[in-house]
């Protein structure tokens, strides 16, 4: 029961809210441990997804405890083994019970079920729009309906919390809790939470003595239950979750839904072959996307800064020389350890293209590391996956041909002459991306893109300025820019210089003579940057 969980010393409540909320359906529990029965020689096996991918850790029955032989760290109550089986069993995978101090429900949903997971932000954030609680409210309620599980995070995140405040309130910042229910009482829009410590409950408005609960029928009380759970649940309204809150975290568990899963590798600059997966759909089918690398918990290696991630879905062409048809649907690129999207796919071939783009280098020496990911496919109806390398023809321009895409899609307009096209996307992006499209019969266009005033992003050419000849009916990938280090806003400046020319080659007094790309476009960077054909 999702009651018998005690949280220990260790500072792991988004792990426990998570387990919390599986206990409330036994099969998922079940499904993670593998040995179902008491083994005397205290060998158990655990199943969990880390960083996307299915493992099973073998661990023993030998458990931390303190000097009165009670459990140290999380544990179960009427002396029942299995929350500090798995809490072992996530130690291990992590490389100590100390890796697992501190985190969000996500994490923990994900590990524990492999299922697709969101989060929904409750506070806005810089380049981000408003937060709208009509939207967020149909979100928790369709989730609801759907049975998914859910965990909200209290006061964390860039949050400004007053500890004294959300004490006084009975919450507490930093911390993860367990979404139990959602409900829309007599137009009352409420949520009921539970603390995985099992005390410390909400005071606010709607809590157990709330006066507000005088003014709803008293069937409608009966019917939730009111005062029949125990400390540490308690329901909240919508609009003090949103002042108080900063995520609800999603997990789509759906036992019906088909699974596939996909390791690959980034390549390091745009001359490497890297892997697409083709998907082949026979019936209409909704598909999850998402794309993991390898977390920072339990990382001590120093091993490089976190990739952005970014994976597309587009639709796959009929042409031989041109790779993709239009984009269907695309995560945000983000630094972080997942991303993910989903879309309906109607009967036909589609191409998933995941990005990142701060870990390229320049350098013909290979790099001392590489960056591995694991893409999972979820579907609700059977469909064909095949893994597709890039040295083909047809896919010799892939990267350049899914950025166009991207940029047609998503990107921000502007119409800078009469037949010619800058798209900008930076909402979302983790930096910025700029493509030109010339559409004039005749002349090339001469840009140059300027941007130096940026902070904390690395480009694809680089160097933060550039100047380039895009031929007559061509269009070309000027730049891309994206965010470095993760914890470090940043900060995009662009300004363009743009003139006509008759002359087929060269960038007049604006480059040497016979030159049309500065920086140069060396074969790491030709097939992204290199002008292609409308």
């Amino acid at each position: 029961m999702p009651e018998d969980i005690s949280q220990g010393v260790l500072g792991n409540c988004w792990f426990l809210s998570a387990l919390a909320v599986l206990a409330e359906r036994p099969n998922l529990v079940e499904n993670i441990i593998l040995t179902k029965e008491y083994c005397p020689q205290g060998a158990y096996q655990v199943r969990l997804c880390k960083d996307g991918k299915w493992q099973i850790v073998l661990i023993d029955d030998l458990l931390p405890c303190g000097m009165h032989n009670n459990l140290v760290f999380s544990q179960a109550k009427r002396k029942q083994l299995w929350v500090a089986l798995i809490e072992k069993a996530m130690a291990k995978l992590h490389g100590c019970y100390e890796s697992l101090v501190a985190g969000k429900c996500i994490e923990g949903l994900s590990t524990l079920t492999g299922a697709p997971c969101e989060s929904i932000e409750l506070q806005r954030k810089d380049r981000e729009e408003d937060i709208d609680p009509d939207i967020i409210w149909a979100r928790l309620l369709s989730s609801r309906e759907s049975g998914f599980l859910m965990g909200a995070s209290c006061g964390g995140g860039t949050m400004k919390t007053d500890e004294e405040v959300y004490e006084n309130l009975g919450l507490r910042p930093r911390h993860a809790y367990s979404i139990l229910d959602v409900q829309n009482i007599e137009t009352n829009r409420l949520i009921r939470l539970r603390n995985p410590w099992g005390r410390f409950s909400w005071m606010g408005d709607w809590s157990d003595k709330s006066p507000l609960w005088n003014k709803i029928s008293s069937a409608a009380r009966e019917e939730i239950m009111l005062h029949g759970g125990t400390e540490g649940v308690f329901w909240i309204s919508l609009e003090d979750l949103l002042k108080y809150f900063d995520s609800v975290d999603i997990c789509k568990v759906r036992p019906d839904w088909r699974e596939t899963r996909v390791d690959g590798t980034f390549p390091v600059n745009a001359r490497e072959d890297f892997k697409m997966v083709r998907l082949t759909v026979f019936y209409t089918s909704e598909v999850e996307v998402g794309v993991f690398q390898e977390g920072v918990r339990g990382n001590g290696n120093g091993k490089q800064s976190t990739a952005d991630l970014s994976v597309l879905i587009l639709r796959d062409s009929s042409s031989p020389t041109q790779a993709f048809g239009p984009l269907v649907t695309s995560s945000k690129r983000q630094l972080k350890s997942f991303v993910g999207c989903r879309a309906m796919l109607e009967p036909g071939e589609y191409v998933v293209v995941t990005l990142a783009f701060n870990i390229w280098t320049l350098s013909t020496k290979p790099p001392a590391q590489r960056c591995n990911y694991v893409m999972s496919i979820h579907s609700s109806k059977a469909l064909m996956v095949e893994e597709v390398m890039t040295k083909t023809r047809k896919y010799e321009y892939a990267l350049a041909d899914a950025i166009y895409q991207l940029a047609i899609c998503k990107g921000q307009r502007e119409g800078i002459r009469e037949t010619v096209t800058v798209y900008s996307l930076m909402q979302g992006w983790s930096g910025g991306l700029y493509v030109v499209e010339n559409r004039s019969p005749d002349r090339s266009m001469h840009v140059q893109c300027d941007c130096k005033e940026s902070t904390n992003v690395v480009s694809t050419r680089g160097n933060l300025t550039s100047v380039d000849s895009i031929p007559p009916l061509h269009r070309q990938v000027i730049m891309i820019l994206t965010q470095l280090e993760r914890t470090a806003p940043f900060h995009v400046s662009r300004r363009l210089l743009h003139r006509m020319n008759m002359t087929p080659t060269g960038l007049g007094n604006w480059a040497p003579a016979g030159v049309n790309h500065e920086p140069y476009l060396t074969l790491n960077v030709e097939s992204l940057h290199a002008p292609r054909p409308l």
